[in-house]
């Protein structure tokens, strides 16, 4: 088994302190306690906790790329519907093994470290870019397929989708409850059905 790198054990712990104490509150020192990395060592592969951050946002990304890829785009089974649903219990399931701390890690870190890392905001932006085009793709095929309903736009579908997914991981993180998504994901891909 490879041992994890220096890099990826400092990645691992930012990203698990800015979710539970926020970017503002965790300093580089705590980041050096924690991960047992030593602070040369740390500013070696990152110059300020700004690039750390983005680094965090790379893990994350990565993460949510992964389990989309393995829950929509790979499997063969289901309609898309089916698939998304798979794609919501996976982060939920996710959301709930943290105790809903910290919501959506995108959103949490946008919050804070996005107000000056403009590099982070301008990743973030693209990322959801990205995300939304190709959740438009999957829609319009899922239309052609009579699986989505052909009556409402497919770019408000898709927005309308992430919105409530974000909106919802960080309402879950105040509550520390994620009862109601799985409800409210049924609901609202119920909407999106064609009859």
């Amino acid at each position: 088994m490879r041992s994890t790198s220096n890099r990826d054990q400092v990645i691992k712990i930012g990203a698990e302190l800015f979710l539970a104490h926020g970017f503002t509150t965790t300093s580089m020192d705590n980041v050096v306690k924690q991960s047992g990395v030593a602070k040369s060592n740390i500013y070696y592969h990152f110059q300020s906790k700004d690039e750390l951050a983005l680094a965090v946002l790379e893990k994350h990304i990565a993460s949510l790329q992964l389990l989309f890829r393995q829950c929509v785009l790979e499997n063969k089974d289901g309609t898309l519907l089916q698939k998304l649903r798979a794609y919501t219990d996976g982060l939920i399931a996710e959301l709930v093994e943290r105790e809903c701390i910290g919501g959506c890690p995108l959103m949490s870190l946008m919050v804070e470290a996005g107000k000056t890392n403009e590099r982070l905001r301008e990743r973030l932006r693209q990322f959801f870019s990205q995300q939304n085009q190709g959740l438009e793709r999957l829609l319009n095929e899922g239309k052609r397929l009579g699986e989505i309903r052909s009556d409402l736009p497919t770019s408000a579908l898709a927005s309308l989708f992430i919105s409530w997914l974000e909106g919802s991981l960080m309402v879950a993180s105040i509550e520390k409850s994620a009862t109601a998504l799985r409800q409210e994901r049924d609901a609202l891909l119920h909407l999106f059905q064609s009859s």
